[in-house]
């Protein structure tokens, strides 16, 4: 069969600069996964498709499968072997995607358990979880030795051959001896002891993070042993449930839930809102660097190389007499603006957009930035018309302006 290309159009260079958001991808389907193994090569999946790119996601290939129910989750070893789960669905390719192997592709009808979770450590050696089931395989899923376990799992990571951590609905679980054996983690909170959980994110041997359906960010720094709750996606009993948690490292993460995604830079216990109005939910992020991040979810594929930041242009880098906030320009306008500040001196700034009600809706700068004359641009194309505000802060300086978007 022939591949499908998806040539994705990055609207102009100068967008492609200033963009904080790339749509890379926009298919008439879901997409419930996306994994990378190096900056360019990386495949993606949901329903039944599974895309691949090597250009860092400018171009997506449709590659062929066997599949006829939901593909979950897709786990890339290396440019060759990869592995995709769902449900009543294992896959396999030795090939990079050229031809993909339906190990098991049935339907509700074959017996099959539905699968969400998948890590290998080698081409032979991995784990499958879904509902009710963990599995594993010694031999590149010919066989399995499966087991009946409480809950759904939704994730799992292991960090070598013994030891592994899996989450789900209500429940942490960490084995030491492979999977033979799982004991359930101690979550230290008294009002979420059984969170129900979605994703973990693991950035060294002993540090990982998770979240799920109550928006509580949870922490272990012993490997799954314990864990605190450290902060919230989202306020307390928020309706919004988050979907994916992935950290970059210890300081910088991201979160992704129902139209919308959040960014963390203090390790977890703030988060913001980086993308509002969203459409539908973000499923799956993948951070290559704290700036270089990938998601995925309703029929969409985004991409930014900024850390989701503006990219703020120095016009000049003479010194001003004084801190300055111009007033924006276009204004009105619609959808983009552009806003100059003025730096006296090296230091910490932020500049921040609030709507009429003094909400804050977007964070468009906050880094320390040497004296000078700056340019950030805003787009408000998934804001409505109405009034904003925008404000710079400085460690002894505070301006708001106003500015009116409309549509």
């Amino acid at each position: 069969m022939k591949k499908i290309i998806l040539i994705i159009g990055l609207f102009i260079i100068s967008g492609i600069s200033q963009a904080q958001w790339i749509k890379q991808l926009s298919p008439l389907h879901p997409v419930r996964d996306i994994e990378f193994i190096n900056r360019y090569t990386g495949w993606a999946c949901g329903e039944n498709f599974i895309y691949k790119t090597t250009d860092g996601g400018v171009n997506w290939i449709m590659q062929p499968n066997p599949a006829v129910a939901s593909i979950n989750k897709i786990f890339p070893l290396n440019s060759d072997t990869v592995y995709a789960v769902g449900d009543w669905t294992i896959l396999k390719t030795t090939n990079g995607g050229e031809n993909w192997i339906g190990i098991r592709a049935g339907g509700p009808n074959s017996g099959f358990a539905i699968l969400e979770g998948a890590y290998f450590i080698n081409e032979q050696t991995g784990w499958l979880c879904g509902s009710v089931t963990i599995m594993k395989t010694t031999n590149g899923c010919q066989t399995f030795d499966s087991a009946r376990i409480d809950g759904n799992m939704h994730d799992i990571y292991f960090k070598d051959s013994l030891n592994g951590v899996m989450v789900g609905e209500g429940v942490i679980f960490k084995t030491t001896n492979g999977g033979v054996n799982w004991f359930r983690g101690n979550v230290n909170s008294v009002t979420y002891r059984n969170p129900f959980l979605y994703r973990v994110s693991f950035i060294n041997d002993l540090t990982g993070f998770t979240c799920g359906f109550t928006n509580v960010v949870f922490k272990t720094t012993d490997y799954g042993t314990n864990w605190d709750s450290i902060g919230y996606v989202d306020t307390i009993n928020s309706p919004v449930v988050t979907y994916c948690i992935e950290f970059a490292d210890s300081i910088v993460g991201y979160a992704g839930s129902s139209n919308k995604l959040s960014k963390t830079t203090d390790g977890g216990i703030t988060w913001k809102d980086q993308y509002q109005s969203v459409p539908g939910y973000v499923r799956s992020i993948y951070a290559y660097s704290d700036s270089i991040v990938w998601l995925c979810g309703f029929k969409k594929i985004l991409f930014t190389e900024t850390g989701g930041q503006v990219n703020i242009n120095q016009i000049n880098s003479s010194i001003p007499e004084s801190f300055k906030l111009h007033q924006n320009y276009p204004n009105p306008f619609n959808p983009i603006t552009k806003i100059r500040i003025e730096i006296r001196k090296t230091e910490l700034i932020k500049l921040v957009i609030y709507d009429n009600l003094g909400r804050e809706i977007k964070e468009i700068i906050n880094k320390k930035l040497e004296p000078g004359l700056y340019e950030a641009e805003w787009n408000a194309d998934n804001n409505s018309s109405g009034i904003y505000f925008y404000t710079l802060y400085t460690e002894n300086f505070i301006e708001t302006k106003k500015m009116m978007l409309v549509k």
